[in-house]
């Protein structure tokens, strides 16, 4: 169980070998050659790019706890999965940014094309990447699985790498992700587990929306109660504790940290 809630976040130089790789291209991955002259960065709070999985045989009190995969801001605080967090130095951070928006302006990434293949049950992959003239983006069902099979252009992989490979630097670094905020859902159980704990005094049980997912996203001293008494599904495998409430309710629940533009 993570007990700690105190500040946002911890900061570690960027695992330097495993960046370059990142940022320089790899697996096929085109070298993106930072500028000398400085890049516009997006406002504060704003992400300079985004990796998002969606969708996919997946519960739904689990999607809404997904965190995205990895979130990158203009100072370059990068944070994966809501649970790790480095940052990128000026040179990685531009050339994420160059290569990014190299990849997403081709003229290959902006081509219409036909009807996908379902890929029954496969995620949403979204990359998001900030510019000057908005946020480009693309979408794609099954990215990964559908591979074989050509469906998507070679520069939705290209960019897909250059975010996955930064995501595993970051993840490497260990260095917890803390926030003062929190999310917190819980889905309801059927019949009584084996092993139920008693809803925490100090929490309160969100209402259920029509679907009987029960979400809230909390701050100051309720999101240090969650922190401190509910089990967090950090490796995100759905591993949910039940509890039982003083309304003789029963509910699996977990937690993880909003994000600074959450």
């Amino acid at each position: 169980m993570d007990h700690r809630l105190s500040r946002r976040g911890l900061f570690v130089g960027s695992a330097a070998a495993l960046l370059a790789s990142a940022l320089g291209g790899c697996d096929g991955t085109p070298l993106a050659t930072p500028t000398d002259a400085p890049t516009m960065r997006p406002p504060d709070g704003t992400p300079l790019a985004v990796w998002e999985l969606t969708g996919g045989l997946v519960g739904t009190a689990m999607l809404a706890l997904r965190p995205p995969r990895l979130v990158v801001f203009g100072d370059g605080d990068a944070i994966a999965d809501a649970a790790y967090r480095s940052r990128l130095d000026t040179d990685e951070l531009q050339s994420l940014s160059s290569g990014l928006l190299g990849d997403l302006r081709s003229s290959d990434a902006q081509k219409q094309r036909s009807a996908t293949p379902s890929s029954t049950g496969a995620p949403v992959t979204k990359v998001s990447t900030w510019s000057p003239a908005g946020v480009l983006t693309f979408t794609a069902e099954g990215l990964d699985e559908l591979k074989t099979e050509h469906v998507y252009p070679d520069v939705f992989y290209d960019a897909r790498d250059r975010l996955a490979t930064v995501h595993k630097a970051v993840s490497a670094t260990a260095q917890p992700y803390l926030a003062d905020r929190v999310r917190l859902v819980a889905m309801p159980v059927d019949g009584e587990p084996a092993t139920v704990d008693a809803w925490p005094v100090d929490v309160t049980l969100p209402a259920p929306d029509a679907g009987a997912l029960r979400k809230a996203d909390l701050s100051g001293d309720a999101a240090r109660a969650v922190v401190r008494t509910l089990t967090r599904d950090l490796d995100q495998r759905g591993a949910w504790p039940a509890y039982k409430a003083t309304t003789g309710d029963v509910v699996r629940a977990s937690w993880r940290y909003l994000l600074p533009n959450e």
